[in-house]
């Protein structure tokens, strides 16, 4: 005989299985498939970053960095000067050989990386106004590329320079199923890195909230580790901004349908962005924030098991939320800082000690600016032509 209070105990618990079920899905991760893509207006620019004189490119031990440099506002810091920065290897100082600031940018091939995961069924809404703010502030030259990752991820839009078009794609994007994040960003970066410049950035939107067992921004990747994800960051020249979407506060509770009713409190909603915050500072990139309420005018989302006519024992997930939408400017601002940090940053090159790079740790840092924030990452050189 099961007593009152036992019953309280097992329906959380209950809850909790069939929410993970209708969230989460049961398919092994599949290769992308591609949603049928226009390729119409890919007016592609030339431009080339400037280069440094051919006595530093022919040194064998010549080495570039692109440099970010943001206020405490998260606006990028224009006008700066090679005697703002300091460089130092293994903590020795070393000159500075090569210093430019970017004058009217080359343009720049933009990867957005979308979590396409169950959890972000209320928070795709707020992920396409995003990206619809972002889109007209970037230069007409530069690509974008739209890839959704998930348990079947999608290729929502190759290459293109019509804007306005990946922005109206990613709204066919449907969210279910469980988080693959590390082996979608690993493709994701994949397809990026054939872009047809060399300048590139990565935007990624996730929401990292924690499963009932154990917490994690990854619950289902087969290939990819965090320190696979990382390596490859902080290896490549892609500049790289994380995205948090969702409500930072929101408890973590479960939801589930038990005929016409709702037991419990959902988990969809919520975003962890002190994980996020920590994750982004160790691909080298820039964490942004952008929260969500609940829209009770607009239609609600619903999540679905893989087979939606299936049931569990006696219960049927019906789980239906409203979506979450961001503050108009709150969404400007956000695409207003994107945009200006991929117009802006700095080229510094160094003469290294020779040694191996893997041996070696550069540093670059202002002289006198201590609320400023540095991102570094080095740029691979081409060998001369003979």
């Amino acid at each position: 005989m099961i007593n009152n209070r036992s019953v309280i105990r097992i329906r959380p618990l209950i809850g909790a299985v069939l929410l993970a079920s209708a969230l989460a899905g049961c398919a092994p991760a599949m290769a992308p498939m591609q949603v049928p893509s226009s390729h119409r207006q890919l007016k592609l620019c030339t431009g080339t970053p400037a280069l440094p004189p051919n006595n530093l490119a022919s040194n064998p031990n010549y080495r570039e960095f692109s440099i970010d440099v943001i206020d405490s506002t998260g606006a990028p810091t224009m006008g700066l000067t090679q005697a703002d920065f300091v460089a130092a290897e293994n903590d020795r100082p070393v000159p500075i050989a090569y210093f430019h600031a970017e004058q009217g940018r080359p343009p720049v091939s933009v990867g957005i990386l979308v979590d396409k995961s169950g959890s972000m069924v209320t928070k795709l809404p707020m992920v396409s106004a995003s990206v619809g703010a972002l889109m007209p502030k970037l230069d007409a030259c530069d690509e974008v590329m739209i890839y959704a990752f998930g348990i079947e991820p999608i290729l929502v839009q190759n290459f293109t320079t019509d804007h306005a078009l990946a922005g109206e794609r990613l709204k066919l994007v449907g969210a279910w199923g469980q988080t693959p994040f590390y082996d979608g960003v690993q493709q994701g970066i994949g397809l990026l890195n054939n872009s047809h410049y060399p300048d590139r950035v990565a935007i990624i939107f996730t929401d990292d909230i924690k499963p009932l067992i154990g917490s994690s921004l990854d619950n289902a990747s087969k290939s990819a580790t965090r320190d696979d994800i990382v390596s490859l960051a902080l290896n490549s020249q892609n500049r790289f901004f994380l995205i948090g979407v969702g409500q930072p506060k929101e408890s973590r509770g479960f939801a589930v349908g038990v005929g016409p009713f709702m037991l419990g409190k959902s988990v969809v909603n919520a975003m962890d962005p002190e994980d996020l915050g920590k994750f982004a500072t160790d691909l080298g990139g820039e964490f942004f924030l952008v929260a969500g309420e609940p829209d009770d005018n607009a239609p609600k989302v619903i999540a679905r098991p893989r087979n939606t006519s299936a049931s569990t024992g006696l219960f049927t997930p019906i789980l239906k939320y409203a979506p979450l939408a961001a503050d108009p400017g709150e969404i400007q601002q956000f695409a207003t800082s994107a945009a200006s940090q991929i117009d802006r940053h700095y080229t510094i090159g160094l003469i290294s000690s020779g040694q191996p790079a893997s041996a070696t740790h550069i540093s670059i840092t202002m002289t006198n600016r201590p609320s400023a924030r540095t991102t570094v990452h080095e740029i691979k050189l081409t060998s001369p032509t003979p």
